[in-house]
């Protein structure tokens, strides 16, 4: 099985490794770096959505033929409650003529650190600078939800779960009418 996840991000790498782990241990996985054609710091679900669209069909033009191309976004939106970090997940499985999307859980981030957020760069600079936690250190490794949860959600564990429901999509017969 050939997957072409369309970053070269740590924790999506990990995300995407520990998913098709469970399905099939001798993938290969092959890592491309593009641009996503959205803004710096998507502020939508639909920014996402289309910056993880973007990102499968630039690496189509890289890698002719895989099993699952997959484009992770995250994003930084505001709702009633406050201001959330989640990731988006498209995945393609051109085989199936099939793609299927996921996002993951929303992470609040406190008040005090959304007032000043600008871009994904300053969200993670902000942490390290102004959030009161040991954690801090880790924060390569846990990502900035990783750091406000506590290390409970890391950002791994954010694009796992978008992965899961996307995944999980394609792959469920019932969901494609025969």
């Amino acid at each position: 099985m050939k997957i072409v996840l369309t970053s070269k991000n740590k924790a999506k790498r990990m995300a995407v490794e520990r998913v098709f782990l469970k399905i099939d241990p001798a993938f290969e996985l092959i890592c491309v770096e593009v641009e996503s054609g959205v803004s710096v710091t998507p502020t939508n679900d639909n920014e996402g959505i289309d910056g993880s669209i973007n990102r499968i069909n630039a690496g189509k033009l890289l890698i002719k033929e895989a099993d699952y191309y997959i484009g992770l976004e995250g994003i930084i939106t505001k709702n009633a409650a406050g201001v959330f970090i989640c990731g988006w997940c498209a995945i393609e499985c051109p085989r199936l003529l099939r793609i299927g999307f996921g996002c993951s859980g929303k992470v609040m981030i406190p008040e005090y650190i959304a007032q000043e957020i600008r871009s994904f760069g300053e969200l993670s600079n902000l942490i390290k600078d102004k959030y009161p936690s040991a954690l801090v250190e880790k924060i390569d490794s846990l990502g900035s939800n990783g750091i406000i949860t506590n290390s409970m959600y890391a950002r791994a564990d954010e694009f796992e779960d978008a992965i899961n429901c996307a995944l999980g999509y394609i792959l469920n017969d019932k969901n494609y009418p025969s």
